[in-house]
């Protein structure tokens, strides 16, 4: 079958995201062909599109990759072979070719995952909620809710134990659920234009045709809301601080522990700084402020969010609240160590 290599590789990249990094799952490091579709399954996070080959089976991901992005023809031959006990998908260049070994069954368990209900056009402020929200959200495998985003059927919310961001609006959900942060951030890279909820998954998909399938979870969320408003001395947040957090991001990005970069307060100053194994990076901004000494940590990202949005911030004792206009953030807060 002769297929444009960069329309092909192009379909094997859009499913990518459904990939595993290790081996859970049989064939979770594969791409699958299968009734039609070309599909990819971690356990939390199924992908699939319609498949570009009229083969059925499971090929290793990595080396078809490699190997396609490798090649420089326009267009090539692919068809599934078997020889010699050697079964593979066959990939004919000019001059050259090459086998990559093919499973005839597929193992993967796709079943599991249930087909979408209806679907519909995903609400105008959900992806700014979902990405902001995954920012808030913890790391620790061992607290399985604070590394969830909570979608409500009117709000979009998240929390690590230490800060809180709690997003209004209607989502039109039917009941509400967690879903992983991982598969959120997957979700933020496809673009989706809709979205559809099945009983264990909830599914989004985008123009280009790719489908993105997220377990969902049913778990009780607890109230955050009397958490959300703190009574205290107010001030302006710094806006135009985007150069600053590129640069701090240098060296927190590296960091094990999460890509957090640290915010001090002090009268007249805010600090900021990220560091990491290779160094750290500082830098200073005036501001409005005349309170206490302070510090607390937050993803780069949510940051940049809220220096854009923010219209005030509130200091009390242990803990910042700042309103964004769209969402509200909450932080715990600490006293800043010597320089």
């Amino acid at each position: 079958m002769r297929v444009n290599r960069e329309e092909l590789l192009k379909k094997l990249e859009s499913v990518s995201v459904g990939l595993a990094k290790r081996e859970i799952i049989e064939q979770s490091q594969c791409f699958v062909f299968k009734d039609g579709r070309l599909m990819t399954f971690n356990d939390e996070v199924a992908a699939w599109t319609s498949s570009p080959l009229k083969s059925e089976g499971a090929v290793q991901a990595g080396p078809l990759l490699s190997l396609l992005r490798k090649l420089d023809e326009d267009e090539i031959d692919v068809e599934v072979q078997e020889k010699d006990g050697e079964a593979g998908l066959v990939v004919k260049g000019k001059g050259r070719k090459s086998l990559v070994r093919m499973e005839a069954e597929v193992l993967l368990p796709v079943e599991a995952i249930e087909e979408p209900g209806r679907w519909r056009k995903v609400p105008d402020e959900l992806m700014d909620a979902l990405k902001v929200a995954a920012s808030c959200c913890g790391k620790d495998e061992s607290h399985f809710i604070l590394t969830c985003v909570h979608i409500a059927e009117d709000r979009v919310e998240a929390s690590d134990d230490f800060q809180i961001v709690s997003y209004p609006m209607k989502t039109g959900v039917g009941s509400p659920m967690l879903v992983r942060r991982d598969s959120i951030n997957k979700v933020l890279g496809v673009d989706p234009t809709e979205w559809a909820e099945s009983d264990g998954w909830l599914h989004f998909r985008n123009t280009a045709g790719l489908t993105l399938s997220c377990r969902r979870f049913l778990e009780d969320y607890p109230e955050v809301g009397k958490f959300l408003k703190v009574v205290g001395s107010k001030t302006k947040f710094p806006k135009a601080i985007d150069d600053a957090l590129d640069r701090a991001q240098i060296f927190s990005a590296e960091s094990p522990e999460g890509n957090q970069v640290q915010v001090a307060l002090a009268p007249g100053r805010l600090r900021l700084e990220g560091s990491g194994p290779s160094g750290w990076y500082r830098e200073q901004k005036k501001i409005e402020y005349t309170g206490k000494e302070l510090q607390f940590l937050i993803e780069p990202r949510l940051l940049l969010e809220i220096s854009r949005r923010a219209s005030e911030c509130h200091v009390a004792d242990g803990r910042i609240w700042i309103d964004a206009g769209k969402f509200t953030y909450v932080a715990c807060t600490g006293t800043p160590e010597g320089e």
